[in-house]
């Protein structure tokens, strides 16, 4: 009887040593430290194309201009500016999502933003979406 328990606590223990393996293993902070710091400097998240109406007449031009690329491991971000700093977007991907590491990655964004992880228009562009990205820790 006694191997019993000591086999049940076992693997009760085990259970819960893989659980927590799984969940902290695939944990990706990137989304959410990028998240927090867009909505403290004050900008929202942008999830229709009505938000996105500051790059509208880009994306109609053949989309906005690639400023920056991150790659953070399970998350990737790319920046695009409008002219004259007109504007700032951050969007992010994963593989969850639509990969937005082609030419077409403006339209992908414009098209369908509420399907990723992050996206969020800066209105003109003052550096903080750029500020917010780099502080990312992958």
């Amino acid at each position: 009887m006694k191997w019993a328990f000591a086999l049940l606590a076992v693997c009760v223990v085990a259970s819960f040593a893989v659980a927590a393996y799984v969940v902290l293993g695939n944990r990706d902070p990137v989304p959410n430290e990028i998240a927090a710091c867009v909505k403290k400097v004050g900008l929202a998240q942008a999830r229709s194309q009505d938000a996105l109406s500051a790059v509208r007449a880009d994306v109609a031009a053949g989309g906005p201009k690639v400023a920056e690329r991150w790659d953070w491991g399970k998350t990737r971000g790319v920046l695009f500016e409008g002219p004259a700093k007109s504007y700032a977007m951050l969007a992010l991907w994963n593989s969850d999502s639509a990969s937005l590491a082609g030419a077409d990655a403006g339209q992908k964004v414009f098209s369908a933003p509420g399907l990723l992880p992050l996206v969020s228009v800066e209105v003109p562009d003052n550096g903080l979406l750029l500020r917010c990205a780099q502080r990312a820790r992958g």
